[in-house]
């Protein structure tokens, strides 16, 4: 009877912490209901409360003195943590409590600069992500010996052009990738990366959508399956040139033209790739014939 009883309370008690869990993690929950959560014995509760946005500025500098490093880390990547808290928790003995703060958009510039020389990478890495970190940080941390952050930087939209320059000659693929990647990266750096050894760059340069059309012609006729692939789902790939690769010897390749969303595929490529001998090609040609006729109906209805 005990032993009954006994797992009545511990199922209520599991109960009693689900839903409290659920109620700390709403924007809607009234301050005052945080505050008195914010006590809770769960640990879980109280990190959930401290990762809230609504929760009260004096709740949250209470909880950034917690004994677990979890909701520590909560308070640390809090957009509504207050600066002063912010500055107390970038120098908490935990890495991903400063790895948080590290990655806190409303971090201020000095306190992410002394983060950038943090000596876990993982707390630069985080520094190198912020869309708010200066660019003489970024600069810095395009040198780091650690390959993440490096790559970090490389993917940064707000990295400056020179340091992505410099980036697209890094030793690792994977830096270069990141590179290729991003929107702001030069059109004379795109090129060159079409260049690149590695197929997975030039397939990121394929699938970038600042990429000039001229340098998707040529990769079109890459070696790489994956890179003509890539430049087949690319939105801004001209009619010519898909029309080319929806006749590649690799369905895959056909299938990203069936599948690309640019709404000035002609309709006589899809047409032919309706027929194709792959079905799932077909499939899918098939079903963007359908939904051109929908959008084509709909707005003859709305010019009406």
């Amino acid at each position: 009877m005990a032993e009954k009883e006994l797992a009545k309370n511990i199922s209520d008690v599991r109960a009693e912490d689900a839903r409290n869990l659920e109620v700390a993690r709403n924007p809607s929950t009234p301050k005052k209901v945080l505050a008195e959560l914010a006590k809770s014995k769960n640990y879980l509760v109280r990190e959930a409360v401290a990762g809230n946005s609504s929760t009260p500025r004096g709740v949250l500098t209470k909880l950034a003195g917690d004994e677990i490093d979890d909701v520590r880390a909560a308070v640390a990547g809090n957009t509504k943590t207050p600066k002063k808290i912010l500055a107390k928790l970038a120098e908490d003995e935990d890495w991903l409590v400063r790895a948080e703060v590290a990655g806190n958009i409303n971090t201020p510039k000095e306190i992410l600069a002394k983060l950038a020389e943090d000596e876990d990478y993982r707390v630069r890495e985080a520094v190198a992500r912020n869309a708010n970190t200066p660019k003489k940080v970024l600069a810095k941390l395009a040198e780091d010996k650690d390959v993440d952050v490096r790559t970090a930087v490389a993917r940064n939209t707000k990295t400056p052009k020179k340091v992505l320059a410099k980036l697209a000659e890094d030793k690792d693929y994977r830096v270069r990738e990141a590179v290729a990647e991003n929107i702001n990266t030069p059109k004379k750096v795109l090129a060159k990366l079409a260049e690149d050894e590695d197929y997975r760059v030039r397939k990121a340069v394929a699938e970038n959508s600042n990429t000039p059309k001229e340098i998707l012609k040529k990769l079109a006729e890459d070696e790489d399956v994956d890179v003509r692939a890539a430049v087949a789902r690319n939105a801004n790939t001209p009619k010519k040139i898909l029309a080319k690769l929806a006749e590649d010897e690799i369905p895959y390749v056909r299938l990203g033209v069936a599948l690309n969303l640019n709404p000035n595929t002609p309709k006589k490529i899809l047409r032919k790739l309706a027929e194709d001998e792959d079905p799932t090609i077909r499939d899918a040609a098939r079903k963007r014939l359908e939904g051109l006729s929908a959008r084509e109906t709909l707005e003859a209805l709305l010019r009406s």
